[in-house]
């Protein structure tokens, strides 16, 4: 079963890479542990979105998709689960997230982007560093729209494992017309209690049945951030400069998604 889903991820894999035309970029990244993972990047201007895919050597899938009219991020992250503990074959779940739109450049400066020098292999210019995100909701499926009609999409087979928080509720709130009530409707706090209020990583719990606080460590070892501008004299006696886009500002970033469980075999990890 785990070979044929291996080979069910590289067909997918290939099919993205054959199918990128002028608004993707197909881009061979080395992470932080050195190794060279391919990544696509493609537009979608009608929909105002870009989406990031990459592949991890253990056969990971991770899906960045950012919606930048709603300001939501959803990370999907397609894993192989362990049938020895009593897993599926494969699982899939979903952090949704508030992000703003100047933090990846535009789905139209996306799409104006041409691929040169394929085989290179690149690293980020800038690394954001560490971003812990604590998480306390599930999003419902039947109303994720309210946050991003792409949530129903993505996350189709992560019906109990599309996750979000009450703080990201409250940035979308602010957002033009996205509504409190709406958002709320949407979502419900995870409900695992302990009777200890200070809960182990699941990595250093014991007990198979107890609650425990899960960790998911996603990397985008490259993508680009922002555009670079260069100034040039508009003439050869002029003092006036002119400013031109030369160029894309490229970042890096690790997204440290934490959330209980309610067993320590239902938290997944990305080995």
């Amino acid at each position: 079963m785990i070979n044929i889903l291996k080979i069910y991820f590289y067909v997918i894999h290939i099919f993205l890479n054959y199918s990128c035309h002028f608004s993707c970029l197909v881009v061979n990244v080395k992470d932080q542990d050195g190794s060279v993972i391919k990544e696509i990047i493609y537009a979608n201007i009608t929909d105002d979105t870009i989406t990031l895919e990459l592949q991890l050597p253990d056969s990971t899938l991770i899906t960045q998709h950012i919606d930048f009219t709603k300001e939501v991020q959803i990370v999907q992250v397609l894993l192989l689960g362990e049938e020895e503990r009593g897993q599926k074959p494969y699982q899939i779940l979903c952090f949704v997230n508030h992000v703003h739109a100047n933090e990846f450049i535009s789905p139209d400066a996306m799409s104006k982007l041409r691929q040169k020098n394929p085989g290179t292999i690149r690293v980020a210019e800038e690394n954001k560093g560490v971003f812990n995100i604590t998480i306390d909701m599930k999003i419902k499926s039947k109303d994720s729209n309210y946050i991003s009609q792409h949530v129903g999409s993505l996350c189709s087979e992560a019906q109990d494992t599309t996750f979000t928080s009450k703080v990201d509720i409250d940035k979308w709130a602010t957002v033009p017309g996205m509504y409190l009530g709406n958002l709320l409707q949407a979502v419900e706090y995870i409900n695992y209690k302990s009777p200890n209020s200070n809960l182990k990583l699941c990595r250093d719990t014991g007990k198979v049945w107890s609650h425990c606080l899960c960790t998911m460590k996603v990397t985008i070892p490259w993508y680009p951030c922002a555009l670079k501008f260069c100034k040039d004299h508009i003439g050869k006696k002029s003092t006036a400069v002119d400013s031109y886009r030369c160029g894309i500002q490229t970042c890096g970033k690790i997204m440290n998604f934490m959330y209980i469980v309610k067993h320590k075999q239902h938290c997944l990890t990305i080995e």
